[in-house]
């Protein structure tokens, strides 16, 4: 793992305090390399350091003081401001937004705890500022990047969890995890709807199993009344056939009456002209026997004769025309009962005639081939209608309701699948950025636990750096182990070490993550409280060394100056004096 920082990409050129802690006004330039600033306890070195801080945007204050307390006694304002190396590394600038060698950036404090940043006198949100700074991997928030006065002490009692985060932040690999577990906690957010989709399904299932009865009802009820419209239909239809019947019924006794008057007023015909020939007859007798009686009474006897003759076969054709009358008159009379039926067959006729065009007015479809009786017909409408009865009430709306749950369980199915096919696109995907992650960390860890014991040995201790809960991303972390004077490698921490042995064991590991860090602005402040001179001498040098040739601008502040001398250290000493701290720079 070989990062490189080039040489002054966003490094601080200088620092300005004005009306910040004991400072009226100071500016302290500093320098790509090494940085050392010295002086006695209480003479303004960490408000140097608390002043980077605060300029890059930092949260929290050391020892969490307020910010108003910050301002200088008796000022109202004060400001921190950073003068940032923006020359072209490469033909790039650090900040390509600004088209300059230098950007000034500051924080303005205020007495009642108000603030506000600019960029280049430019009024600019935090945001905005830490976003700036992010470009070049500059993170004021993390301990491994700053270490401010006391960190040793905070660094023991910072969980495994977030010492993980700081390093895989500091060395810029942070996405990395972030990425996995995006990908992890949008699996749960999948799962999470996996499951609503499925209690979706179950719950529609259900109210469609109690809607099936219902829809079922309503389906046979439909069938029930479609079937009593086509018995309707057939009925008419069958009265259809049943009157036309009656009609052809009506025209076949029609014609036999008329038939038979015919034949009646045919025979009366006949009678009634024999009839005349038997009163002709009768008349032409009478005539002759009045004729024979007149001769006879004039004397003719032999007319008398004729007389008797003439009358013998009158009563004969007498009776027989009386006979004849009297058959014509009953002819008259059935012919006048026939008129009369046929009369009434006629009007009846012409009844079934309208009957029937009001019925064929209300047939529908076609004439079927073949039709049941009518008894037929209303003996199966009543059994529907019974069926109906059964039946009972019937929820109209049950087909819409069943209808639209059996859409909603298919349209829950159809996005099921997909929750589905994501969730195993993204099961590969937290496979593929796990896998990616352990062989990151790993690899990091290792170089970084390879350094650290690398730097240990120099003062005769040995270390280790672990990964816990490594098949955990959520809550892997890192354990330091350390070992002095031959002692059993134990995890660090206050009751199993000594204050110097803490301070030597976090500091070996800071430097061994900080040669990996990706900003180019490092910073350790005081760090070396509990370490005994030798000690606090191979620390300070393995520092020098380490970032040598680096391009890495480190600050290191120390009330101890150190023993030895290189012309490419800038060495600051900070002085009291009576109008307030000021920096005075001794060599460089």
């Amino acid at each position: 793992m070989n990062i490189i920082i080039e040489l002054s990409r966003g490094a601080i050129k200088e620092v300005i305090l004005e009306n910040f802690m004991s400072y009226k006004y100071g500016r302290i330039t500093l320098k790509p390399g090494f940085n050392f600033i010295t002086g006695p306890n209480g003479a303004g070195k960490s408000a140097i350091l608390l002043g980077i801080s605060l300029a890059m945007g930092q949260i929290t204050t050391e020892r969490s003081r307020k910010l108003s307390d910050l301002v200088r006694k008796g000022e109202d304002i004060g400001r921190v401001s950073l003068i940032l190396d923006n020359s072209k590394v490469d033909g790039k600038r650090p900040f390509p937004s600004y088209n300059k060698d230098e950007i000034m950036i500051s924080r303005y404090l205020r007495k009642d705890g108000s603030y506000w940043f600019e960029i280049d006198y430019r009024e600019a949100s935090r945001q905005e500022v830490i976003n700036m700074l992010n470009r070049v991997g500059i993170n004021p928030d993390n301990l491994l990047i700053i270490m401010p006065q006391g960190m040793v002490d905070e660094f023991i009692l910072i969980k495994p969890e977030e010492k993980l985060k700081m390093v895989e932040e500091a060395l810029g690999i942070a996405g990395i995890r972030e990425k996995l577990l995006e990908a992890k906690g949008r699996l749960q957010r999948i799962i999470a709807e996996e499951n609503q989709y499925q209690d979706l399904i179950h719950k529609a299932m259900d109210s469609l199993d109690k809607w099936k009865d219902e829809y079922d009802r309503l389906v046979m009820s439909r069938e029930l009344r479609k079937r009593l419209d086509e018995l309707s239909s057939e009925l008419i239809w069958a009265q259809v056939v049943k009157t036309e019947k009656s009609i052809a019924s009506a025209n076949e006794k029609i014609a036999k009456i008329e038939e038979e008057i015919s034949n009646v007023q045919r025979r009366n015909e006949e009678l009634q002209s024999q009839l005349s020939e038997d009163i002709k007859k009768v008349n032409e007798l009478l005539e002759t026997a009045k004729e024979s009686a007149a001769r006879a009474f004039k004397g003719d006897e032999s007319a008398l004769s004729k007389v008797y003759s003439s009358l013998d076969g009158l009563p004969e054709i007498f009776n027989r025309a009386l006979d004849e009358h009297s058959r014509v008159k009953v002819g008259e009379y059935r012919i006048e009962l026939l008129s009369s039926e046929l009369k009434e067959l006629r009007r009846q006729l012409e009844d079934l005639k309208g009957d029937l065009e009001q019925l064929l007015k209300q047939t529908k479809g076609s004439r079927p081939a073949s039709v049941r009786t009518i008894t037929e017909i209303e003996d199966e409408i009543r059994t529907v209608n019974a069926q109906l009865r059964v039946l009972g009430d019937v929820n109209q709306e049950a087909e819409k309701i069943y209808m639209d749950l059996k859409q909603k369980i298919e349209e829950y199915k159809e996005k099921l699948n997909v929750v589905k096919e994501n969730k195993e696109k993204t099961l590969q995907e937290i496979e593929k950025r796990s896998e990616e992650w352990k062989s990151v960390i790993k690899k990091t860890i290792s170089d970084i636990n390879d350094k650290y014991n690398e730097i240990m040995s120099r003062i005769n201790a040995s270390g280790k750096v672990v990964i816990v809960n490594e098949e955990d991303p959520v809550n892997a972390g890192l354990r330091i182990y350390a070992s002095f004077i031959g002692t059993d490698l134990i995890p660090l921490d206050s009751f199993s070490q000594s204050g110097g042995e803490l301070s030597a064991a976090v500091t070996a590991f800071l430097l061994a993550v900080q040669m990996y860090v990706v900003s180019p602005f490092r910073a350790l402040d005081e760090f070396d409280v509990h370490m005994d001179p030798i000690v606090r001498e191979k620390f300070i040098k393995a520092i020098y060394e380490i970032t040598k040739g680096t391009g890495v601008q480190y600050l290191i502040i120390t009330p101890n100056f150190p023993s030895f001398y290189a012309p490419d250290i800038n060495y600051i000493v900070v002085q009291k004096s009576q109008s307030g701290s000021a920096p005075k720079v001794i060599a460089h």
